[in-house]
């Protein structure tokens, strides 16, 4: 535990902050808000003079405890048998089929989702035909706003509840909750994460790529399938034109891969192992064209870790809604570098965010040569795909 100062609350966590805006939630004096440094992230400052030094922010805050428990997962590839469903997902929308699931049993999903001005945040989900909002990746922070509020509100009403998003969320969220957590209608799902870079970054990138498309972005997709299927492709569409490339060789999706524009706490990230905070994990199944290659799946293929007996309980609901595959440790955390340790920070991250508000910033953002990267670019998915089952 973090040691107290004389100041007694939630700014004595500092940079390891992650933003997750418990202690505002559970304040009893509103004295806490959150606003953006000189980066973009969302750090809390304290009205001092409103602190009543209850130190309720403090017994509230995932960075200040560390979990005791040791939690080990089983692990399963899972591809979805609804290809609509898929298209529209990251992977193969593992967390979509739980949200139907939870939709179904009359419950609320709460998720990240775009504003119209394209800004990531989570909010509430209670209908099937909205659920499209929060599918797919947002590679940016999520700012949660009062959903931890909603989430227990709903609890108290006696509903399910399905809550997704980054490790450190997830981790806020029962931090929030407190002896709540165990609440039986409550599941979460925690994402394999890399970090976040900030929403200051990603604005001035949107402002930067409807400068030179000529118009107002009306789509952002970070993994787009329409062409290259399941991967990393960025689609970015104005009214006027479409635009579709490799994040690594986009100026954002770049140092979003290389992790040199992430929020100071991901670096030393608690969560980036097997023990995982959620009742479910799921990320992308990098790798199974080597490991498992009849299991291989253009549209997608997801690693689900269950990680609780509610997890696994829940799980076996939407079974149903996939084809599964039990799976090894070594066949997953070779390709999947957080869940065994947090991004590295890269030297660049010291003077990465220097000059974020001066003109040009984005354009002097490079991508590199990467020959390989755009040589791979030209070549169907499944020359792709073959090449990489063959360099195991």
């Amino acid at each position: 535990m973090v040691q107290k100062s004389n100041r007694e609350n939630i700014m004595i966590t500092g940079g390891e902050c992650v933003g997750c805006r418990s202690c505002e939630q559970v304040c009893p004096t509103g004295c806490i808000v959150f606003k953006p440094d000189e980066e973009g992230f969302l750090y809390p400052k304290v009205e001092e003079e409103q602190c009543i030094r209850c130190g309720k922010c403090l017994r509230h805050c995932p960075v200040l405890f560390r979990r005791e428990e040791e939690r080990q997962p089983e692990m399963y590839g899972v591809r979805n048998k609804n290809a609509e469903h898929c298209s529209r997902s990251a992977s193969a929308g593992v967390a979509d089929m739980a949200a139907r699931e939870m939709i179904a049993a009359e419950g609320s999903v709460f998720g990240c989702a775009y504003t119209d001005e394209w800004k990531a945040e989570h909010r509430e989900i209670k209908a099937e035909k909205d659920l499209w909002k929060i599918q797919s990746s947002k590679y940016v922070q999520s700012d949660i706003g009062r959903c931890y509020e909603t989430a227990k509100a709903r609890l108290k009403e006696g509903k399910k509840v399905l809550f997704t998003g980054t490790p450190c969320q997830i981790a806020g969220l029962y931090a929030f909750l407190g002896a709540e957590k165990e609440n039986a209608n409550l599941i979460t799902i925690d994402l394999i994460c890399h970090g976040v870079p900030s929403p200051l970054l990603w604005k001035k990138y949107l402002d930067y790529r409807e400068q030179k498309m000529g118009g107002r972005v009306t789509e952002c997709n970070f993994r787009y399938k329409g062409k290259k299927g399941w991967g990393t492709n960025l689609r970015i569409r104005t009214e006027r034109k479409d635009s579709v490339r490799p994040l690594s060789l986009d100026r954002y999706g770049i140092h979003f891969l290389n992790g040199d524009c992430y929020r100071e706490s991901c670096y030393q990230c608690r969560y980036a192992d097997t023990n995982r905070v959620g009742d479910l994990t799921c990320g992308d199944f990098w790798g199974v064209e080597k490991v498992r290659t009849q299991f291989m799946d253009t549209k997608g293929v997801s690693v689900v870790l269950v990680n609780s007996e509610k997890g696994k309980a829940f799980f076996e609901k939407i079974k149903e809604q996939a084809i599964i595959l039990e799976v090894k440790p070594e066949e997953i955390l070779p390709f999947q570098g957080n869940l065994v340790h947090p991004t590295r920070r890269p030297k660049l991250r010291d003077t990465f965010y220097q000059g974020i508000n001066e003109n040009g910033y984005i354009e002097k953002l490079k991508t590199g040569l990467q020959l390989s990267e755009r040589i791979k670019a030209l070549l169907p998915q499944k020359v792709t795909i073959f090449l990489k089952g063959k360099l195991k």
